[in-house]
């Protein structure tokens, strides 16, 4: 199957295309002796019908571009969440840029609402939000996060309010992270939701894992066969992992790899969840029997084709 070249960003401002521009002609300069040297007025009129005659004459028909297939777009990702999920979509963003062959068959939506989250429904009721994206982009796999601003009294699509601290409070967050996930699997998509990653407040730390742990409490409770809690991104590939700001990147050099706010991700640091988190989706569309690398290994074997046609050309030569 032949994959062409149609990539979109939803929710993304799409930058402008720009095509060659012909080169422009250069005005010769004028014989400073006129017209007397030898031109006469006929030859120049006869000149001038010409040019005339020319621009009139229709030119010869440019041969007709061969068909070519529709696009054919394999998966739609949705990246919803709050701020972190901003972060995995600028990774993968990235990953799927650096490849041609990935830009035929992958649409990116970006669905983050920065500073939501799953207590304050009262701005973002995200159990509400997730059934409409999955209704409007119709998306194959779902990536989510989600939690960053959860310290807080909840209220819930009801109005319903719970106060942080309450005896009641994580009950009620399970009960938000359960609509949650049952309004994503409602579309039918894949899930992959993500942890969220160490940060430098150890207090914030603490509450982070603790949600983790209800995340993955919660993807198996829902049970949806293509649902996976995926464990975030670790500096530390075992033991006790610890914030760092700087780490080595893709190339081994030490450099800043998360904001100054000790939450979010660098460009670097993206680059780092990009290699961990592509796979990942890669799999997940495995497990759909749509491989996301079709058009890469289409690509290769083009490629392959024609440096053997070269090759073989070339041994013809005498």
């Amino acid at each position: 199957m032949r994959f062409h070249v149609n990539y979109r960003i939803v929710n993304h401002d799409a930058g402008s295309a720009s095509g060659a521009v012909p080169p422009t002609r250069q005005r010769r300069g004028r014989n400073s002796w006129g017209e007397s040297l030898g031109v006469s007025r006929r030859a120049s009129l006869a000149a001038l019908t010409c040019v005339i005659a020319a621009a009139v004459v229709p030119a010869a028909a440019a041969p007709a571009p061969k068909d070519k297939l529709p696009a054919k777009i394999v998966g739609r990702i949705a990246f919803a969440g709050d701020s972190i999920v901003d972060n995995y979509w600028e990774a993968i963003a990235r990953v799927i840029d650096a490849r041609p062959c990935l830009k035929s068959s992958i649409e990116l939506g970006r669905f983050a609402h920065n500073g939501t989250g799953l207590s304050r429904g009262d701005k973002l009721y995200w159990p509400r939000e997730v059934r409409r994206i999955g209704e409007t982009f119709k998306p194959d796999l779902f990536v989510l996060s989600i939690g960053l601003n959860d310290q807080q009294f909840i209220v819930d699509g009801n109005g319903q309010r719970t106060a942080w601290g309450a005896p009641n409070w994580i009950d009620k967050y399970r009960e938000q992270i359960l609509a949650f996930l049952t309004g994503a699997a409602a579309s039918k998509a894949a899930v992959l939701l993500v942890g969220l990653p160490i940060v430098r407040d150890a207090k914030e730390n603490a509450d982070l894992q603790q949600k983790n742990k209800m995340f993955a409490e919660a993807v198996a409770a829902v049970g949806a066969p293509r649902m996976q809690y995926v464990e975030p991104w670790r500096l530390k590939p075992s033991g006790p992992d610890a914030f760092a700001s700087y780490g080595p990147d893709r190339r081994g050099r030490t450099v800043q790899i998360r904001t100054s706010d000790g939450q979010h991700f660098t460009v670097a640091g993206e680059d780092l969840i990009g290699a961990y988190l592509y796979p990942k989706i890669v799999t997940a569309f495995e497990q759909m029997e749509r491989p996301l690398e079709a058009a890469c290994a289409e690509a290769d074997h083009r490629a392959d084709y024609v440096d053997t046609g070269a090759i073989a050309e070339k041994k013809k030569e005498p």
